[in-house]
Order: structure tokens, then sequence, then C-alpha cells
């Protein structure tokens, strides 16, 4: 995956996780209340879903430069970031946990569903186009 074509990928679910963000909330609102926990965990979270999308960037760039230049890929550096993005969000996670009172951990945990959401959600919307398309043939 050309590294640009990443980097569009990490912009669009920018894009939508704002809207995202903002339905969480609202329904935060219903259920909980208005808190300022909630919000915050939200920012924390979105942190870190970037920071792990920038981390795999970082991956599948380097994965790249080894098949080139080896003509094989390192299984052992696509773990070691796999294992830094798994541990960038335990230490958020546990950062909320620990200051629960000021961060919601719920709140942490949910914009990690955010690219399941948006690619589910791309994929059934383009399915139905992909079909007509196919008609149309």
């Amino acid at each position: 995956m050309p590294a640009d074509v990443m980097l569009q990928e990490i912009k669009s679910i920018a894009k939508r996780a704002v809207f995202l963000n903002i339905a969480a909330y609202l329904v935060s609102v219903i259920v909980l209340g208005a808190t300022l926990s909630f919000a915050a965990g939200l920012l924390l979270g979105n942190a870190v879903l970037f920071g792990s999308l920038f981390l795999l960037r970082i991956s599948i760039l380097r994965t790249e430069q080894d098949a080139k230049r080896t003509g094989v890929t390192s299984q052992r550096r696509h773990q070691m970031f796999y294992a830094l993005r798994l541990l960038l969000f335990a230490a958020a996670f546990g950062t909320a946990v620990v200051l629960r009172k000021q961060i919601s951990p719920a709140a942490v945990a949910v914009p990690m569903i955010y690219p399941r959401l948006i690619y589910t959600a791309g994929a059934l919307f383009f399915r139905k186009d992909s079909k007509s398309r196919e008609k149309k043939r």
C-alpha cells in the first residue's frame, strides 16, 4: 500500500471521526447526562486511534521497504509495531481507569471501533453501487 494511500485513509477516518464523536457524545448525554469526563475520554481515545493509525502506516512503510530491499517481509517488525499499538491503547485505557473521575474509560475505547464502523458502512453503500453498475453492463 503506497504511503499516500494510507495517509488519505487516515484523513478520511479523521473526517468521519468528527461526526462519530458528536454522535457518541450525544448518545452519552442521553444515557449519562452531559459530562466532561466522557468528552475527555473521546479526545484521548481519538489521540490513541490516530497514534495507532500512524504506527500502522510506519509499519506498512517499513515492511514495504524490507520487501523491496531483501524480497522478504519482516514478520517480527510487524509484530513489534502491533505490540506498540496495543501498548499505546493499554496505556491510555490504564490512565483513564486511574483518572476515571476526569476521563471516562468507556469513552477511550469508543473511537477504537470507528474504523470498523466506517469501513463496514462504506462496504454496504459501495456494494449497492457495484450491483447497479453490474446490471448496466
